[in-house]
């Protein structure tokens, strides 16, 4: 039992990894981290600033905690890091298909 403590009465696991959750809970934290970061995006192509990138993390960080699923931060940010490419793609790619709709 070296890597789990006890917390708040549960005991939690201190090496958890991000593919160890519920299929509904990585879809959830998924959807959460894009909606927020492709909201923030001014311009389509551009990566956010670091401060910004943050801040959009411990939102979702203090939602998680909130609807008290336990995880690592950094198995969050780690996945949060790896997401952004297809973050910025899929925005790319809504922003093509409303200039589309539009002509």
């Amino acid at each position: 039992m070296k890597n789990h403590v006890y917390q708040n009465g549960r005991l939690i696991q201190t090496n958890k990894k991000f593919s160890a959750l519920k299929q509904k809970q990585k879809e959830w934290i998924t959807n959460e981290l894009r909606q927020r970061y492709i909201s923030a995006i001014n311009h389509p192509h551009v990566k956010l600033n670091p401060k910004k990138r943050d801040q959009i993390l411990d939102e979702v960080y203090d939602l998680i905690e909130g609807k008290e699923i336990w995880i690592p931060y950094g198995e969050v940010k780690r996945h949060y890091f790896s997401k952004i490419p297809s973050f910025i793609r899929k925005n790319k790619k809504m922003m093509q298909e409303e200039i589309k709709g539009e002509s």
